[in-house]
């Protein structure tokens, strides 16, 4: 490869959604081939495997369009996003029933 891949993924870290609600976390290594990356799964203590990942599965959407793939600069940004995504929700109640004086 004489010629320098472009991207813009190179670096990022990343969270993906499993069909069963689980999430996985990871790093964007570097471009393998044209649309295709080279990919760190987190908690994976070797340098090698790396996994390859398509474009085409980084934009895939589940059947409702939500994004499986989700992409950050920092460790911090991708950090605030789990800390958000795995809080227990709170619920609000919304009263339904007029005052009376």
């Amino acid at each position: 490869m004489t010629e320098k891949i472009s991207d813009l993924l190179t670096d990022m870290y990343f969270t993906v959604d499993d069909l069963d609600g689980s999430y996985g976390t990871g790093q964007v290594i570097r471009p393998a081939a044209d649309g295709i990356y080279f990919v760190r799964f987190d908690g994976t203590e070797v340098t090698l495997p790396l996994e390859l990942a398509s474009l085409g599965e980084m934009l895939e959407t589940t059947d409702e369009g939500y994004k499986l793939w989700r992409f950050f600069d920092t460790l911090e940004e991708r950090a605030k996003w789990i800390e958000w995504l795995d809080a227990p929700s709170k619920p609000r109640v919304v009263s339904l029933v007029k005052p009376t004086k």
